[in-house]
């Protein structure tokens, strides 16, 4: 044994990790796991000095090269830190100056003991009696006094012997399997907390990495792999040995436990065209396996089949640029894998029901059955009916006939309508729905609205007018000159037909105005949506019994029951426009009216009606005029002094007998305007409005007040609908059903 005093005093700072040649191999060891361990597969990972955990150097996310087809609302990008591994903390070196030179050759280990621990330290030991050997230990440069003890555990450790400090404060060294058999106190453990001399065992609590994981990187670092013990329900790892290897092992999971997730950067891309799993198969065979690829674990790929897209995971920023430009490059329409999906399309201007039908005629599918509306007449075709009122007929269902090739698709294409929610179910694959889209991007458009401007006239046929206005307007009358540029269809069902511009029309109506024999019945306006029916009706409704019952034993009278018809005119018009602006319509029309009856003692009156129907084509803004309905009403009165004028023979001295003939004509003006956007039909709305404010000066001019409430109320009336009806009717004095009195 060597005496300290052999060697002198020295002075000179040295750090215990570095003082000692047989901690090299450790350090090696840590260097080489840094490269191998898996989490910190980092190409170009920064770690500084000094970084405190959960700091990361910011990456730049630069965009991908080429076309996008992902839309920017489909990529969500998180990226992370870059730090998947803590720098270790700066080691604090020992200002102290050395003050001990210890040189041991091949000495026994009980007197290596006995002068560091006895004479040195002055601490009390026990030496277990199976631990032998010797120890060479030599310091090239005076150590400080707390280097002493690390510097004996290593040296005993490499002897098969490990120092234990009990609870009372006395050393025991003992062999190394002895040392934690009913010897040790566990004791809770950190990079902040110190340990003490000796063997101990820590309990090292772990925040965000696995103790299976920490396990597997601690292997190489410890001399026993039986010190290293996990507990995965608490995430706990039991460490035992001595100071300076547990020292080491503190260091490592100091600098592996952190916060993985931060440090990982995430990006969620949703597919277009491809599903989600044929792209990820593609990125795998591009990038490597994931499993033994230059990538492995510094690239994932991750497929999500419930929404089709793919999940991206890289400790690396910038990988996530580069695989967005991949991705986009696969994510092609038509590519082979491009599986059916489920698109919903929200119709915006038309109805469902009807797209789907036409888009299912298109692609070659069968439109699932359906309620067809009431066959009408094509738009172009001049086809009429006069005809008596009759029992309506069952419309029959339509069949959906195709006519020519259909554009059938390779995929099967499934085309529902969602009518609730006006909406269309298409269950097809991304490039089978780019063609149907671009087809409902033409038909799913805002629906023309024609407004149509109806005056129902009659004329009464006296003088130059007795035949007929077609029979005046071409044999030389005052107002044939005002009609001559009228284009005439006398082919259509009415006896006269003119279409003309609305200035000409009004010219004519002033003249017949002019002598007192024009009588304006009615005078509708009406906006309806092109392809729907718009109804005008001005008359009465007129009771009619419908049948009779005799009085019974219990009850005297007669039990009449009344129906109520409508009479006077009524007209439905159904247009169809162009883009040209040439409207079709489609004409329907009646005119009734109510007389006594004479060929019957039933006491009903008789209906008379004069029904029309016709298909007439005139452009937006022109007026069509529909003329014919001649009705003639004779009339017989007398008068004269009462009782004396009613008598046989003489009566007519003291009387007078008139009988008169009325003649009347009755004239339909239409003039369809064609609304192809919705600020044509504001323009209409507002130039109503004006004309009822100006109504409602001329009226406040004249004394009549007008409420402001009614006033809006009137000008509320003027909207677009789908299928219009203006009714205008009076009621007769009629016998209501039920027991009446006896006749």
């Amino acid at each position: 044994m060597h005496s300290p005093a052999d060697h002198g005093n020295g002075a000179m700072n040295i750090k215990i990790n570095k003082g000692h040649r047989y901690l090299r191999p450790l350090a090696i060891g840590l260097i080489a796991l840094f490269a191998i361990a898996g989490c910190a597969s980092m190409k170009n990972a920064t770690v500084g000095e000094g970084t405190a955990e959960g700091e990361g150097v910011p990456h730049k996310l630069m965009r991908g090269e080429g076309a996008s087809s992902i839309s920017e609302g489909k990529v969500k990008l998180y990226p992370g830190t870059g730090v998947l591994v803590k720098a270790p903390a700066a080691i604090p070196m020992d200002q102290k100056p050395g003050e001990l030179t210890l040189n041991f050759e091949a000495a026994d280990i009980r007197e290596v003991v006995k002068t560091i621990l006895g004479d040195i330290m002055n601490e009390s030991y026990i030496m277990d009696p199976r631990v032998a050997g010797t120890i060479t230990l030599h310091t090239s440069k005076p150590i400080p006094r707390s280097a002493v003890l690390p510097t004996l555990e290593t040296a005993l450790s490499m002897s098969g012997a490990v120092l234990l400090k009990q609870a009372d404060g006395v050393y025991q060294v003992l062999p190394t399997g002895m040392a934690g058999k009913g010897n040790l106190t566990p004791a809770l453990g950190g990079i902040d907390k110190p340990l003490p001399h000796g063997y101990s065992m820590q309990v090292v609590p772990l925040k965000y990495i696995g103790v299976a994981d920490m396990a597997r990187i601690l292997a190489p670092l410890v001399s026993d792999q039986n010190n290293v013990r996990q507990d995965p329900i608490r995430n706990l790892l039991f460490l035992s040995g001595p100071e300076p290897e547990l020292r080491h092992v503190m260091e490592t999971i100091d600098m592996f436990d952190v916060d993985w997730l931060s440090g990982m950067s995430v990006g969620l891309f949703t597919l277009q065209n491809v599903d989600a799993k044929t792209v990820a198969g593609d990125m795998e065979k591009l990038f490597g396996d994931k499993n033994v690829g230059p990538l492995a674990g510094a690239l994932r790929v991750v497929p999500i089949d419930r929404i089709n897209a793919l999940l991206v995971v890289t400790p690396q920023a910038q990988y996530l640029d580069k695989a967005r430009t991949w991705i986009e490059r696969l994510d092609q329409s038509g590519a082979a894998g491009s599986g059916q999906r489920l698109f919903v399309y929200q119709v915006q201007n038309g109805k469902a029901e009807l797209l789907a039908s036409l888009l299912n005629d298109a692609f070659g599918k069968k439109a699932a059955p359906k309620t067809a509306p009431a066959p009408t007449l094509a738009p172009g075709l001049i086809v009429a009916e006069v005809k008596n009122a009759q029992a309506a007929k069952p419309v029959q269902e339509a069949q959906s006939v195709a006519s020519g090739d259909s554009l059938a698709l390779p995929g099967n294409v499934r085309i529902i309508a969602d009518k609730d929610n006006n909406a269309l179910l298409i269950l097809a694959s991304a490039g089978d729905y780019e063609a149907i889209q671009s087809a409902l991007r033409k038909l799913d458009v805002v629906p023309r609205q024609v407004l149509i401007e109806v005056t129902i006239a009659e004329v009464t046929l006296t003088g130059e007018l007795k035949y007929g206005l077609d029979w005046a307007f071409n044999n030389g009358s005052k107002v044939s000159g005002a009609m001559s540029n009228f284009g005439i269809a006398a082919s259509l069902p009415f006896s006269a037909t003119w279409t003309s511009a609305t200035g000409k029309l009004k010219a004519v109506l002033n003249a017949l105005a002019s002598d007192s024999k024009l009588k304006i019945i009615s005078s509708p306006h009406i906006t309806v949506a092109d392809n729907q029916k718009a109804s005008i009706q001005v008359g009465d409704q007129v009771p009619t019994i419908t049948s009779t019952q005799s009085a019974t034993a219990s009850t005297t009278g007669v039990i009449s029951s009344v129906q109520y018809l409508n009479t006077g005119v009524l007209l439905s018009v159904t247009p169809h426009s162009n883009s040209g602006g040439l409207v079709t319509m489609d004409i329907n029309q009646e005119v009734s009216n109510a007389a006594k009856t004479t060929s019957s003692t039933i006491d009903s009156p008789t209906i008379s009606k004069r029904t029309a129907q016709s298909t007439v084509t005139v452009q937006s803004g022109e007026t069509l005029v529909l003329a014919g309905l001649i009705s003639d009403t004779s009339t017989r009165a007398d008068s004269g002094l009462p009782l004396l004028h009613r008598l046989p023979l003489v009566g007519g001295l003291f009387g007078s007998l008139d009988n008169t003939d009325n003649r009347t004509e009755l004239i339909i003006l239409i003039t369809p305007r064609v609304l192809k956007t919705v600020q044509q039909a504001s323009e209409i709305t507002e130039e109503y409005k004006k004309r009822l404010g100006g109504l409602e000066r001329l009226l406040d001019s004249a004394g009549v007040k007008v409420k402001s409430s009614e006033a809006s109320q009137e000008k509320a009336k003027f909207s677009t609908v789908g299928e219009a009806s203006i009714t205008q009717s009076f009621q007769l004095p009629m016998r209501s059903s039920g027991a009446q009195g006896a006749r």
